[in-house]
């Protein structure tokens, strides 16, 4: 099992990278076709929801036992996918400009974020097997 901290870095380190590839996108001509003005905002609140997905998920690998961990991470899955809905609903009610164009980066950056969080979650599972195949 992975520590808080560790989760923490790996998720941070994740964020970086996706900024870091996003933003060599950017330079791409004629980029403003497929990348919207306000891909950032996205960026910080996906890297702040994966932070907090990642302290619930060490919270609930520490405090419940190990039928219950499964159930945590399906629901810290229907957490991030809540709370995007809302995200997406609060930010094309105040009007953003090309919607379509925001919806499709706003899934794309969720989608990233969405198979880093399996990915974690699968390492996560193999170690609490390990530790639990230990006689």
């Amino acid at each position: 099992m992975k520590s808080l901290t560790r989760q923490i870095m790996e998720s941070l380190i994740f964020s970086i990278a996706l900024t870091l590839l996003i933003l060599a996108l950017t330079f791409i001509p004629g980029a403003e076709r497929f990348i919207h003005a306000q891909i950032w905002g996205i960026l910080i609140f996906s890297a702040l929801l994966g932070v907090l997905v990642a302290g619930i998920a060490a919270w609930g690998m520490s405090t419940f036992d190990a039928q219950s961990r499964p159930n945590i991470f399906l629901g810290l899955t229907v957490l991030r996918m809540l709370l995007s809905m809302v995200f997406i609903g609060i930010v094309i009610f105040s009007g953003v400009e090309e919607r379509i164009l925001w919806v499709a980066d706003f899934f794309g950056v969720y989608l990233c974020y969405l198979v880093f969080e399996i990915l974690s979650i699968l390492s996560n599972l193999r170690a609490i097997s390990a530790e639990g195949e230990k006689p």
